[in-house]
């Protein structure tokens, strides 16, 4: 494990000596110069991560010194002086000092200093990597769709994005409709996009684990914490916190949220310290919150405090419309990705796509939309591939799911149909190639009948047409 280095910069042997004896028994690698320019030569060198650089030196002043390593670096400088004065300390510090000190030097101070100066410097590369993460990982810079119902998701996000970071976002939508991806759409729209977007995943971690990542830890606080641990909500700053899956979190989690959330403000685990919460809070569920708290799964005061902003994303059984625009948006990503040169797709694609549920949703899609990429062979997507990977995932499976939105046996009942009579007109007119008429002699049903049915569902037939 790489030691850190600690450069002392001072012409005083007896400081440069006090320092040494008071950093290398607690593990510390140490360097040393004892003039300005020396110091600097040093600092080039060894690379240290603190430096102790003495205000007053015998060939160039500490502040020019401060100059010439901030052109390299934005490594932690204690200056030191036996003649402290507010005009020095003001210009040290302006100049990027990270703390200014006067002598006599209290080795306790010194060790504070140090961890403090070491902790800000991981928190500084923590975050960078977070910001070059968001840069780097493929991420789709919109949510896909011109569907009616995707153009209402779009205006509420639009409302979102001109709130405060002190107003809560709730993301509700099942599995692979894209809630991750709305809320880092509100992140990188608002005014604080180059602060650092940090997601939870509520599902992953036992509790007291995530709790420890959530909030951090001071040493000492439980068994195995052996530093000082900064949790996610500091690292999160002014950006953004996302809460996948919230109402997986147990009750004490819910309400140690619900206490962050009102005040803004909380204490790392076995600390003392008050610390303030700038970020925004984005929660997603793919559970209906409100049965939830009545079924006493879920707090009724922390649902309240959530449900401010609400964004409902659509499963894509019910945005069938947006098929074509999303399968455009994935053959590209992975003729890129795979080195493909997918450049039609046969029609009896999209007829198949368009008679399937996607209980998975977009998400599903695009697996299914990649597998067949793989093992496509030419530059069209045939519907051969596609049969196969849709056999693999069982196509001709029932569409229809259990709600659990209600445990009335009547409205459940209901719900249950509805969503049969849907799916099933969507087969059949996928069937038929969006002919009425056919359809309605293969469902030994009238005419009228089918019509006024596809008509009750809101089905646009044309997207069926061959």
């Amino acid at each position: 494990m790489k030691r850190e280095k600690i450069l002392i910069v001072d012409d005083d042997p007896d400081i440069l000596y006090a320092i040494r004896l008071t950093f290398e028994k607690n593990g510390y690698a140490l360097a040393d110069a004892s003039t300005g320019k020396q110091g600097i030569e040093v600092f080039t060198r060894e690379q240290p991560d603190v430096v102790f650089l003495d205000i007053t030196m015998p060939d160039i002043s500490g502040l020019e010194v401060i100059k010439k390593l901030r052109e390299q670096s934005d490594v932690p400088v204690i200056v030191m002086t036996g003649y402290g004065t507010m005009d020095t300390a003001i210009k040290a510090v302006q100049l990027g000092a990270y703390e200014y000190i006067t002598k006599p030097l209290d080795a306790d101070r010194l060790r504070l200093l140090v961890r403090r100066a070491l902790e800000t410097t991981q928190l500084k590369r923590e975050i960078a990597g977070l910001r070059l993460a968001r840069e780097t990982t493929f991420q789709p810079s919109t949510l896909i769709g011109n569907s009616a119902v995707m153009q209402q998701v779009y205006k509420t996000i639009g409302a979102v994005t001109t709130t405060p970071n002190s107003t809560t976002v709730l993301v509700q939508g099942e599995s692979g409709t894209g809630k991750e991806l709305a809320a880092r759409i509100i992140h990188n729209s608002g005014q604080n996009a180059s602060e650092p977007f940090i997601a939870v995943n509520c599902t992953v971690l036992p509790s007291d684990l995530l709790e420890s990542e959530l909030f951090g830890h001071e040493k000492g606080a439980f068994t195995g914490a052996t530093e000082r641990k900064v949790g996610k909500l500091e690292l999160a700053g002014k950006g953004t916190i996302f809460f996948d899956e919230i109402s997986e979190l147990t009750p004490k989690l819910q309400a140690k949220l619900l206490r962050l959330l009102q005040e803004r403000e909380f204490e790392r685990l076995g600390g003392n310290e008050v610390i303030k919460v700038h970020a925004r809070f984005i929660v997603a569920t793919n559970r209906n919150l409100e049965e939830a708290v009545k079924q006493g799964q879920f707090r009724e005061d922390l649902y309240y405090r959530i449900n401010v902003l609400v964004i409902h994303l659509p499963p894509l059984r019910e945005r069938k419309e947006d098929l074509p625009l999303l399968i455009d948006h994935f053959a590209a990503k992975y003729n890129a990705k795979l080195g493909k040169n997918i450049r039609a797709i046969e029609p009896q694609v999209m007829r198949k796509l368009i008679a399937y549920h996607f209980p998975g949703n977009v998400r599903e899609l695009e697996n299914i939309i990649e597998r067949a990429m793989i093992v496509n062979k030419g530059d069209v997507l045939t519907a051969d591939t596609l049969g196969e990977i849709l056999t693999s995932v069982d196509f001709f499976s029932p569409a229809i799911e259990l709600p659990i939105t209600t445990f009335d046996l009547r409205k459940a009942r209901q719900e249950i149909l509805e969503k049969f009579e849907k799916q099933f007109l969507e087969r059949l007119l996928a069937e038929t190639g969006g002919n009425i008429t056919e359809a309605a002699k293969l469902a030994h049903i009238q005419r009228q009948s089918l019509h006024r049915m596809i008509k009750r569902h809101k089905i646009n037939t044309g997207r069926f047409h061959k």
